[in-house]
């Protein structure tokens, strides 16, 4: 079992490193543990995150958790989207309802066994980290990473906790300490981009809204009187709220928690409210990629990778896919199984993602609420479903309901006629091999034997262990 907040700080030999214990490095200290992997995760914070961050987990990171066996745990700590609502006040009449995206909401049965979801980030960083330890993940809170050294046979660093200090070596890192990455700063790893004008400040808070309310169900609503949206943050059975506005001149951080209490007070229309604040975040954005996502036997994921606006919802999840592509290759190195090579397809792979998805990111940060998406929008589902690696010139995705099969896509979701999906008999922790015979035609559900046949039938595809396509070849071929 994982040592949480250890009392006795002891060196520490493990193959990787994690320094950063938010969605991204708890997602790949989870993903490494269940390859069998010797994972340390060294996080700064004495807790998870106490701020709710993300909260869309789109199709593709629902996959990488219903291979992780969480899947259910992320559904039961979090509810579906619901769109948002634009009023005056919370307490006013509510007559426009915007409803979410389709990519949000939709089952996606057609094209994976999952969908999309809102879970907070506050919730699933302790699922994760759960899952982790029952892999027996070395989980260190209240630590800091500091001094890193990367050699050409390994790295060490200086774990700095309450329990004193000591030494950790490891084969490889990984970087997931956030967007003011220290790590990444200290390799002299440069980030290309622009920035977004403008600060934004959100508080999470605990209210009896019901008087506002009057049984009616919001998810989000935009309060133009106070110029600030109110998100219902985490489940029904455990409501807490969210307010995000931006900053106001005058407003110092002192004094920050009394001005939103007067403005969560006019976003509800309750003037007499007394709002529990628990936790005040202020940030900026931007859109931003790290110049190369590797230094030696170092690996950067996360947002200390890419920073993007939360448009689209892509930040944390573009994260979590990081993880998964880098954790089964760290996992072979570690075991002396990797093909020459392998280490070095992160960055060729995942850069250029992180690049498009920032793009689109930006994108959507720029279009007028209600208005049409713009020509050179790409659609979010085939965004996180039909990558390709490496992106092909003039056509980066492609259509996750045609799949093309190719190396390099992701493998596609077919429904079996005992319930399963083809995505549940991929082993996460090894190459699996898909041969026409051993799943059959007739073992596909009816509507789904189209993508059967375009893909799988009459083909050897090997599968990797993070879902993608490594090989396609006829069963009479070598």
């Amino acid at each position: 079992m994982a040592a949480l907040m250890a009392d006795v700080m002891a060196d520490v030999e493990a193959d990787v490193l994690v320094a950063g214990g938010g969605l991204a490095g708890l997602a790949a200290a989870a993903l490494l543990a269940l390859h069998g992997t010797r994972v340390v995760v060294a996080e700064r914070r004495p807790t998870t995150s106490l701020h709710p961050k993300a909260r869309l987990v789109n199709v593709r990171s629902m996959e990488i958790y219903r291979a992780l066996g969480v899947e259910r745990d992320v559904l039961e700590a979090g509810e579906p989207n619901a769109g948002f609502v634009v009023a005056d006040t919370l307490a006013g009449e509510h007559a426009t309802w915007v409803a979410p995206p389709p990519e949000e909401t939709s089952a996606a049965d057609d094209v994976s066994p999952c969908r999309p979801y809102s879970c907070d980030q506050q919730r699933i960083e302790p699922i994760l980290l759960r899952r982790a330890a029952e892999l027996g993940a070395d989980l260190r809170l209240a630590t800091a990473v500091e001094g890193l050294v990367v050699g050409g046979d390994g790295v060490s660093a200086r774990l700095c906790g309450k329990g004193g200090a000591a030494t950790v070596r490891a084969r490889y890192a990984i970087a997931a300490d956030g967007a003011r990455s220290a790590l990444r700063r200290q390799l002299g790893i440069g980030m290309h981009g622009e920035p977004v004008a403008g600060t934004a400040v959100s508080a999470l808070f605990r209210a009896d809204l019901g008087r506002a309310l009057r049984g009616r169900h919001v998810d989000a609503i935009l309060c133009r009187s106070a110029e600030a949206f109110l998100f219902a943050r985490g489940s029904p059975a455990d409501r807490t709220w969210q307010l995000g506005t931006h900053l106001r001149p005058g407003w110092d951080g002192a004094a920050l928690p009394g001005h939103l209490r007067d403005v969560v007070r006019a976003a509800t229309g309750l003037p007499d409210l007394r709002p529990a604040i628990e936790s005040v975040q202020t940030w900026t954005t931007g859109a931003w990629v790290a110049d190369r996502f590797r230094h030696g036997r170092l690996f950067l994921i996360g947002d200390a990778a890419h920073v993007m606006p939360p448009y689209g919802g892509f930040g944390g999840n573009t994260g979590v896919a990081d993880a998964h592509n880098l954790a089964w290759k760290l996992a072979a190195a570690c075991r002396g199984a990797e093909p020459a090579g392998l280490l070095d397809t992160y960055q060729s792979e995942r850069l250029p993602i992180a690049e498009l998805t920032v793009a689109q990111a930006l994108l959507r940060s720029r279009k007028t609420p209600g208005r049409p998406a713009p020509p050179d929008q790409v659609d979010a589902t085939a965004l996180v479903l039909g990558f390709r690696y490496p992106p092909a010139a003039g056509a980066p995705v492609e259509d996750p309901a045609a799949p093309s099969g190719e190396p390099g896509t992701r493998a596609p979701h077919v429904g079996l006629t005992d319930g399963r999906s083809l995505l549940d008999l991929f082993d996460p922790t090894a190459h699996t091999l898909v041969a026409d015979g051993e799943v059959s035609r007739a073992d596909v559900l009816p509507g789904h034997r189209a993508r059967w046949d375009a893909v799988y039938a009459g083909r050897r595809v090997l599968v990797r262990p993070d879902g993608v396509i490594a090989s396609v070849s006829s069963p009479g071929s070598g």
